[in-house]
């Protein structure tokens, strides 16, 4: 698809849109100005009014639509394929996900990227490619609030933070992702009916965040017990800390770190010297099989990444010689 093209598909869907905007959109004052300035192709005006509508609850489809139209023309590439994919994601069927479909398309030609290539080696990373490129945000659900500036940030620096050698891992394996959500039930509401809320372990909507596959989830916030609404929002540094410990993980998978036998030998070593007072405070850090050492491994990994949580101190403490280690294998200064 040629740039003329692209330029194209962009007016067919102002004009569409001016005709099919949701009502919260038409009258959101940020959304009113963002299409002001966008009409006026002052784009980096209007990036910045759609996100205010977007921050300030606006859950139109339209709003994240045009939010990509900007970043297209500003030139911010992957950040405009990362926005289209979640409108054609979240708003399945609506005349804003087929116009995000056409746009991907657009701009896949446009910078000389083949639709739908999954062969081959992944391409060297540069700033905006690579993991970073892939931490995609849900749309909030039930009224929530959409996800924070400062939580994305969280998940962007401890990204970057991760050893070079360890990044490019990462960066090159184009089944690694992040997604952000309010909470586990914004990105599947029909999970609501499962969960457990009567029993004293946490359901999957009160954790921090959980991996399937190569996807991994971080929840900014859990959800209350017996309705719908949230919770404050986790600190960053706890954000940060949860990518950190996901990003170890696939990273353990590649390269069997927490299984290593060197490892094992001093994390058994820190382990035998914690004091009996604090083994049921380091239990799920204590465990016998493999999960012992993998989340010993994974939180410290997190901790070193930038992050803190309330366990961050503890494993500092009583497992020096697996941090040591950790720090000598993985090549973190």
């Amino acid at each position: 698809m040629t740039i003329a093209r692209f330029t194209q598909v962009c007016a067919v869907t102002a004009f569409t849109m001016a005709i099919l905007q949701p009502a919260t959109a038409a009258g959101d004052a940020e959304y009113t100005a963002g299409m002001r300035a966008y009409k006026a192709k002052d784009y980096k005006a209007a990036s910045e009014h759609f996100g205010k509508s977007i921050d300030n609850g606006n859950k139109a489809p339209s709003v994240w639509l045009f939010s990509a139209h900007c970043f297209t023309a500003l030139g911010q590439i992957a950040r405009a394929n990362q926005t289209y994919e979640i409108v054609t994601k979240s708003f399945r069927g609506t005349e804003e996900a087929k116009s995000a479909a056409a746009s991907i398309e657009a701009v896949q030609a446009r910078s000389g990227i083949a639709s739908g290539a999954t062969n081959g080696p992944a391409p060297a990373a540069t700033a905006n490619q690579g993991l970073i490129a892939r931490i995609f945000v849900t749309p909030p659900q039930f009224n929530h609030k959409p996800v924070s500036q400062a939580t994305i940030n969280a998940a962007k620096e401890a990204v970057a933070a991760l050893p070079t050698s360890l990044r490019k891992k990462l960066d090159d394996d184009a089944e690694a992702r992040i997604t952000i959500s309010p909470n586990m039930i914004d990105r599947w509401p029909e999970s609501l009916k499962d969960l457990p809320e009567d029993t004293p372990a946490l359901n999957m909507a009160e954790v921090p965040g959980r991996i399937y596959g190569k996807d991994m989830n971080i929840y900014e916030r859990p959800k209350f017990r017996g309705n719908n609404s949230l919770k404050e929002a986790r600190p960053p540094k706890y954000i940060r800390l949860q990518a950190g410990n996901m990003c170890f993980q696939l990273l353990d998978d590649m390269m069997t770190i927490s299984k290593n036998p060197a490892l094992r030998k001093e994390w058994e070593a820190d382990k035998a010297s914690v004091p009996p007072g604090m083994a049921p405070v380091l239990g799920a850090f204590m465990k016998e099989d493999d999960w012992g050492p993998r989340e010993t491994c994974s939180e410290l990994f997190g901790s070193m990444m930038g992050g803190y949580d309330e366990n961050t101190d503890n494993l500092y403490r009583y497992f020096p010689r697996t941090k040591k280690w950790l720090i000598a294998k993985m090549g973190i200064r």
